[in-house]
């Protein structure tokens, strides 16, 4: 059979012909157009697939980089010193309470704060996060939680932002009321503060702690001071 030949280009040694399909009569360098254009389109294809398999495991290992450099911190509120005054009101010795009985107030009066907070949690109201203050008089009650103290029964117990926690305490056979609070709210909810009590308010207050004042009857008998810091925790590496 002799060679057939066609009318067209020739590409890279190879002669692309005419051709018709279904009627419709294509040129050889019609025929070329159509291929270069397929070729293209298939070249397009291959990139954007590569691009895509090299971008997304660099990204991705990009993100886990940022996340863990994102550092974890944990609040730490700790009690730095506590201080009582046993007799407050020297002329009135009915007014004489040791520092255990003391402790078991201040410890009993947080637990009521305890247990409010358990139920604005388990509520189906909308609760807020505890305030720094409630956060470190919690540090209070877990202090002498760990000297071993124990709470006390109460009644009449409540709460203020600006006030503190109060609560109706039988002490030797009496009903009293206890008072735990800023030392600045306190000020003005008692008498005059005893002079050691006073300076270790101030001095605490130097120090940037924050300071609650036991009071039981109107009299300060007691002063607990507590440090505020962040401690980094760890990293990205922990999630």
């Amino acid at each position: 059979m002799g060679p057939i030949k066609l009318s067209g280009v020739e590409i890279a040694g190879v002669e692309i012909a005419g051709v018709e399909i279904a009627g419709v009569e294509l040129s050889g360098s019609q025929v070329q157009q159509i291929l270069y254009v397929l070729v293209g389109f298939v070249i397009f294809i291959l990139l954007v697939l590569v691009v895509n398999f090299l971008a997304t495991p660099k990204k991705s290992r990009t993100d886990k980089k940022l996340a863990k450099a994102e550092p974890q911190y944990e609040e730490i509120f700790e009690v730095e010193n506590e201080l009582f005054e046993s007799s407050p009101y020297k002329s009135d010795p009915d007014s004489v309470l040791e520092n255990s009985v003391l402790q078991t107030v201040s410890l009993t009066l947080i637990v009521g704060l305890r247990e409010h907070l358990t139920k604005l949690e388990n509520s189906t109201e909308m609760a807020e996060n505890p305030s720094d203050q409630h956060k470190a008089m919690l540090a209070i009650a877990s202090y002498l939680e760990g000297k071993q103290v124990a709470p006390i029964a109460f009644t009449q117990w409540n709460q203020s932002p600006i006030q503190g926690i109060a609560a109706r305490i039988i002490l030797n056979g009496k009903s009293r009321t206890a008072l735990l609070g800023p030392s600045l709210a306190m000020v003005r909810a008692t008498a005059k503060f005893p002079e050691i009590i006073s300076a270790q308010v101030e001095s605490a207050h130097a120090a940037g702690e924050s300071v609650f004042v036991l009071a039981i009857d109107g009299l300060a008998y007691g002063v607990f001071s507590v440090s505020h810091r962040l401690v980094l925790i760890g990293s990205g590496d922990r999630i």
